[in-house]
């Protein structure tokens, strides 16, 4: 949008900081959509983490309390082994799994090409000569 002439705001500076080099990557839709729901690793940490405290503090409370009723000894001995064993469960999912986040993003970069010989050769020469851009060096190799 152009600005009014009467405008007494003063103009803005913009100042560009171009990057060395820039890599695209193409991704197929199922890897955009794993990558797009997130790690399911930490949901599996989350509930180890939960649980196997829960679990250990029933274990100290079974071990320290004096517990009359029968009933209230069972419940608590029942609830200490459910959250044991499904903490462990989520414990090994999770240690299990715990990469393949990492692993997808690993495959996708490899797919990379190594840098071709010539944009070395760019770099080389124009860090060498020390005045002027790279641009100048190319547009000079394109001449002659």
């Amino acid at each position: 949008m152009a600005r009014k002439p009467n405008d007494p705001r003063p103009e803005p500076i913009v100042v560009y900081a171009p990057i060395g080099e820039l890599k695209v990557y193409e991704l197929s839709e199922a890897e955009f959509d794993r990558l797009a729901a997130g790690s399911t690793d930490q949901l599996h940490l989350n509930f180890a983490l939960a649980m196997l405290p829960t679990a250990l503090t029933i274990l100290v409370t079974l071990q320290t309390a004096e517990i009359r009723s029968d009933r209230v000894y069972v419940a608590y001995l029942v609830a200490f082994w459910a959250l044991a064993v499904q903490g462990l469960i989520s414990l090994a999912r999770w240690w299990r799994s715990r990469r393949s986040h990492d692993r997808l993003i690993a495959a996708i970069r490899a797919r990379m090409p190594a840098r071709p010989l010539l944009a070395e050769q760019f770099a080389s020469n124009s860090a060498s000569l020390g005045s002027g851009s790279g641009r100048e060096l190319k547009d000079a190799e394109i001449d002659g």
